[in-house]
């Protein structure tokens, strides 16, 4: 049985899928390599499950249309996951790049945190936007999301200007990106979030 997936695909539209693109290659030399939390150590590089680049931000206003995308989505997102209630602002917003050979191993995004946050176990939905240069350079990094039984993963597309929402508690990983020019701005882009539990509000 497959684990429900929403794609929207336009989901900022060329023009702000393009600022986001001459952000990021922008500060090129801001970002560094992503690190995982785990119970042992906080904050570490871990190559054979995570091998990509994070930008640690600000952003400023940048993400606006993220922000309001994602707010004019939310009833479509709930009714496509059937996640139940979630806080329509996302969490813990990350941008990363994917270069030749980088890829994300197996995983859940509930239990476990990239930051180290206890909000991870609040996760309910995993947000990932994508947005990279036309015509794409790249190849591979699709995202794979495993069934709970029986069936066939699912393959989705690394599309720029592609929103992909699923339960945070679904196996997933990314294949590993073929870019053997290595240029930064040919990289796999992506906006990675998390929409959360509401907050329970004390009597």
């Amino acid at each position: 049985m497959h684990f429900p997936v929403c794609i929207i695909d336009d989901f900022l539209g060329s023009e702000a899928c393009s600022r986001l693109l001459a952000f990021a290659v922008g500060r090129q030399a801001e970002f560094a390599p992503s690190r995982v939390h785990t119970t042992e150590k906080h904050q570490i590089i871990e190559t054979q499950l995570r091998d990509s680049l994070s930008y640690p931000g600000p952003f400023g206003t940048l993400m606006a249309p993220f922000h309001a995308g994602l707010d004019a989505s939310y009833d479509r997102i709930a009714a496509a996951i059937g996640a139940g209630a979630f806080e329509r602002v996302p969490t813990e917003l990350h941008m990363v790049a994917h270069r030749h050979g980088q890829y994300l191993g197996r995983h859940i995004d509930t239990g476990t945190s990239t930051t180290g946050s206890m909000l991870a176990q609040n996760r309910v939905v995993t947000l990932i936007y994508y947005f990279h240069d036309h015509p794409r350079a790249f190849g591979g990094g699709d995202l794979v999301v495993y069934p709970m039984t029986g069936d066939d993963p699912q393959v989705i597309e690394a599309r720029s200007d592609r929103l992909v929402a699923l339960p945070s508690f679904a196996p997933h990983e990314i294949l590993p990106v073929d870019l053997p020019d290595g240029r930064f701005a040919d990289s796999r882009f992506a906006l990675v979030s998390w929409l959360v539990r509401p907050q329970v509000q004390p009597a």
